[in-house]
């Protein structure tokens, strides 16, 4: 019998239910001869959920773990390491949990919840329990990574692609508080970039593939998706904040097989804490912040789990309060920090269990983002300074509505069914003041308001060896409506702007196949066929729609993952992605035009390692190479007035490269770079001039590093410290003038330290720790660009203190 974790039917009473565990059998590296459970084996397994935990353990101790027991994925184990047996290890691990184990064979147990009172066994000694330090989350190694974004279970190891996972306990601690979201996993991995207009307004790129700096009617070219369902269609990253959030997942590369429209360069995935239906459990955080020649700043956010029904009904409840302090001027206003953000917000969640193998999630996202003016500044105006005469205010409500139904058997077979509503407005106003007549205050207003539907039905297994299948359905109804304003603040004129609407229905089927234990070969596709209507208007009120284009088509994927040792395999992958076309704002004030659906196709090839142990080496390296035809651009021209087009073709290639390398128990080493070539080649006709630039907001080369350190005091407490940097290189704001602007070619440092003693945690961070002056974004007011004088600092050196405490 494989390593691994089985299943076996067992009776099951009122609402309790038999779930599947994470399916080791999948892509566990398979002994070659059964290993005797008492054999002593090095086991590092990391705290966390209690279904992973011991899938790592049973893959570590090469022997078999089942049960039937409701409730496992929801159970806390605290994590256990040392050289032990396999009977030992699992003794630890269940600790605490309310699970025991019985042992079945000489390799193989099963689990039951001590209350129930399994088949009478042999009783297995309890083994001695050594004092020892408390084990730091920062010095385990960790386990065996489910990726989910896959939409079936595929361990990190074996998945055919490139990817990035950011955990809450991991380096970038992405989840555990309000504070800076996003822009952790941003400045832990180059893979990942964004603009700095502002949450609820940036734009995220990975691996080079940027379109570029501003926001307007297409679609990002990576998709966010809040577990199951994706947040938006069109335009911006609506920013959500990423407290008490799980797991963070990045996969590289078009997704259009799985994901369909607008996944070209690929896909982010926040996967969020999920209802426990066993225990009790609160959180509370909060921090302050003070920002060198700045306002204070602050954040706190809240966390409460109540099963209502044990292992049937629960709910979670999360809030948050995020204010950023400003740090520009306007000399002109006479005002000081005026860039000043507030992000309210949370979510919740509704889990029921009605029967044997079922759940059935239901939530609300909720969020308002609120900035009174932008934050750029002038070079010339004084240090983060500018002058302008409008107050330039951006504001955001955001509502995401979400149900998702999931079964699962006890052979493996898994349904998934997911709909979600999307509702989001958002107004800006910016300074279009002529320079001749700079005491005629001229307003430019937009209001943007976007409505998605989204269902997807699938049905998948996992199999033995990475092998396995998947096959869905999906529905998308979108509409965007765009509207424009302009001239004296108190008698705007509505011009021209543009509302789409999209119909997308598709099939999608991937399969894996196991040609031998070691070599696994995937090959899916996704057949799509989209509608985009269409009306230029000069309200938000529309219904007559201009019959748009009809397309129907293919998005094939064919990957390979070979396992080369039991830690370190290669892989292969094509893949392909589209974004719609439809009306858009064309050059020129009053005017429309038609933009043409782009294409991308990518392959790439990589080697993918895992650390075993305690400590040793973990990490990735790969290249790619893509095509990138039709490019669609929201640009601005020199009057400052926004407009879309068809760029041309571009040809990207790639290097990435990560390391995670534990030296010693608690020393931890990480580092990243990106390094590529991204040419704008057979340009569209009205843009000749632009042949050889690079693509925007890519650096040809970023790198980023950090090293930590974490120890146990005595007791419970514990102590850690970090400190990283990152590189950002040079690149520009467009390919075309005025965007031709600089930006980037900048390092920014940090450091950061915990303390920690049983339910409380202290934590206090330095960010640009040298106050560095970069450019992060050479952009702000568009109507201003054509001075060349804009640029988008780092944030100035800004110290928090923080805490949280849970229950």
């Amino acid at each position: 019998m494989a390593a691994g974790v089985w299943w076996e039917a067992m009776p099951v009473l009122n609402f309790r239910f038999a779930v599947s565990l994470l399916a080791v059998p999948s892509f566990a590296v398979l002994p070659s001869a059964p290993v005797h459970a008492a054999v002593r084996r090095s086991i590092a397994v990391a705290p966390g959920p209690l279904d992973r935990a011991i899938a790592v353990l049973a893959q570590q101790a090469g022997v078999d773990i089942g049960s039937a027991e409701p409730g496992l994925g929801q159970a806390r184990a605290a994590g256990v390491k040392g050289v032990l047996s396999a009977s030992d290890a699992l003794d630890r691990l269940l600790a605490g949990t309310g699970y025991t184990a019985q042992r079945l064979g000489p390799d193989s147990f099963r689990i039951f919840r001590r209350r129930i009172a399994p088949h009478p066994v042999r009783p297995v000694p309890k083994p001695v329990v050594r004092v020892v330090a408390p084990v730091v989350p920062d010095t385990e190694p960790a386990p065996d990574v489910v990726v989910t974004a896959t939409k079936r279970a595929t361990s990190q190891l074996r998945f055919p692609g490139a990817l990035t996972i950011f955990r809450a306990d991991g380096i970038a601690r992405v989840g555990a508080d309000a504070a800076n979201g996003m822009d952790r996993a941003i400045a832990a991995t180059p893979i990942l970039q964004g603009t700095a207009l502002g949450a609820g307004r940036n734009k995220l790129f990975i691996r080079g593939v940027a379109d570029s700096s501003f926001t307007g009617p297409t679609q990002s070219t990576a998709n966010v998706y809040f577990g199951e369902v994706p947040v938006a269609y069109n335009g911006p990253d609506p920013g959500l904040n990423l407290y008490d959030v799980e797991q963070v997942e990045i996969l590289e590369g078009p997704q259009g097989t799985l994901y369909g429209a607008g996944a070209i360069g690929g896909i982010v995935r926040l996967v969020p804490h999920p209802v426990d239906l066993t225990r009790r459990s609160a959180t509370v955080s909060g921090g302050i912040s003070t920002t060198r020649s700045g306002a204070p700043g602050g954040d706190i956010a809240g966390m409460i789990n109540l099963p209502l029904l044990r292992d049937a009904v629960g709910v979670r409840l999360v809030a948050y309060n995020l204010v950023e302090g400003g740090y520009i001027d306007d000399v002109l206003r006479k005002l000081r920090n005026v860039n000043r953000v507030s992000t309210t917000g949370g979510r919740f969640d509704v889990r029921v269990a009605p029967a044997h193998g079922w759940t059935i999630d239901a939530g609300i996202v909720a969020q308002h983002v609120s900035a009174p003016d932008l934050q750029y500044a002038e070079r010339g105006a004084g240090s983060l300074a500018r002058a302008s005469l409008l107050a330039q205010p951006f504001e955001q409500q955001y509502l995401l509505g979400r149900i998702v139904v999931d079964r699962r058997w006890e052979d493996g077979l898994h349904l998934v069914s997911a709909t979600g509503l999307v509702h989001r407005d958002a107004d800006s106003r910016f300074d279009a003041t002529r320079p001749g007549r700079p005491n005629v205050p001229i307003a430019y207003d937009t209001d943007e308001r976007s409505r998605l539907f989204s269902h997807e039905t699938r049905l998948s297994r996992t199999g033995k060896d990475g092998g396995g299948w998947l096959i869905g359905m999906a529905v998308i109804h979108a509409r965007d409506a765009y509207a424009r304003m302009y001239g004296a603040p108190n008698r705007l004129r509505d011009i021209v702007g543009v509302t789409n609407r999209t119909f997308d229905t598709a099939l999608f089927g991937e399969g894996s196949v196991a040609v031998t234990p070691a070599l696994t070969i995937t090959a899916g596709g996704r057949l799509t066929h989209q509608r985009t209507d269409g009306d230029p208007i000069a309200s938000l009120k529309t219904t007559n729609f201009i019959r748009g284009r009809s397309s129907t088509r293919v998005d094939p994927t064919l990957g390979a993952s070979w396992l080369l040792t039991p830690s370190l395999a290669a892989y292969a992958r094509y893949q392909s992605g589209f974004r719609t076309g439809g009306i858009t704002v064309a050059a020129g004030v009053g005017r429309v035009a038609d933009l043409v659906p782009d294409s991308i196709h990518v392959g790439e090839i990589g080697l993918r390692k895992e650390r075993r142990g305690a400590t040793g080496l973990a990490g990735s390296v790969g290249l790619s190479v893509t095509d990138w035809r039709h490019i669609q651009a929201d640009l601005v021209d020199r009057t400052g007035f926004p407009f879309t087009t068809n760029l041309g073709n571009s040809h990207i290639r790639g290097v990435e490269a990560s390391l995670d390398w534990v030296v010693l128990p608690g020393l931890r080493l990480d580092a990243a770079m990106f390094l590529n070539d991204t040419r704008v080649s057979d340009p569209d006709p009205a843009l000749r001039r632009q042949v050889g630039t690079r693509l925007p907001n890519t650096p040809p080369f970023a790198a980023s590093g950090s090293i930590g350190y974490a120890w146990a005091l005595g007791g419970e407490a514990r102590m850690s410290v970090d400190g990283g940097w990152r590189y950002v290189g040079r690149s520009t704001v467009g390919t075309q003038a005025p965007l031709d602007v600089s930006q980037g070619d900048y390092g920014a440092a940090q450091l950061g330290a915990t303390w920690a003693k049983g339910r409380v945690r202290l934590t206090g961070t330095i960010d640009n720790v040298f106050d560095v002056r970069g450019d992060r974004f050479a952009g702000g007011n568009p109507f201003a660009l054509a001075a060349r004088t804009e640029y988008t600092p780092l944030r100035p050196r800004t110290l928090r203190l923080g805490g949280a405490v849970a229950w």
